[in-house]
């Protein structure tokens, strides 16, 4: 648990080697339920050395980073983490 990196509001629940879905069409804009869905390729999955594939048998966990408005004006928050196992 990270309490609030990069001067965010809320925490970060992912540690270690934190990949980014920043390439294009990744970043995503939520719907008026503050929803998103982002299709992954599970052969080309980012990490911080490079893209990796995901393994029948592997857990992986994500957690979106999403900007946010708050008392005290703009800034960004961390949706809840979850944990998929993969099969």
């Amino acid at each position: 648990l990270v309490p609030n990196p990069g001067g965010s509001s809320g925490n970060l629940c992912v540690t270690g080697a934190v990949g980014r879905y920043v390439g294009s069409g990744q970043i995503q804009q939520s719907t008026s339920a503050g929803t998103f869905e982002l299709s992954i390729d599970l052969n080309m999955t980012p990490q911080p050395t490079g893209f990796v594939s995901i393994a029948a048998g592997e857990t992986w966990n994500f957690q979106g980073w999403h900007r946010d408005t708050g008392p005290a004006g703009p800034t960004s928050n961390f949706t809840n983490g979850l944990s998929l196992d993969f099969q």
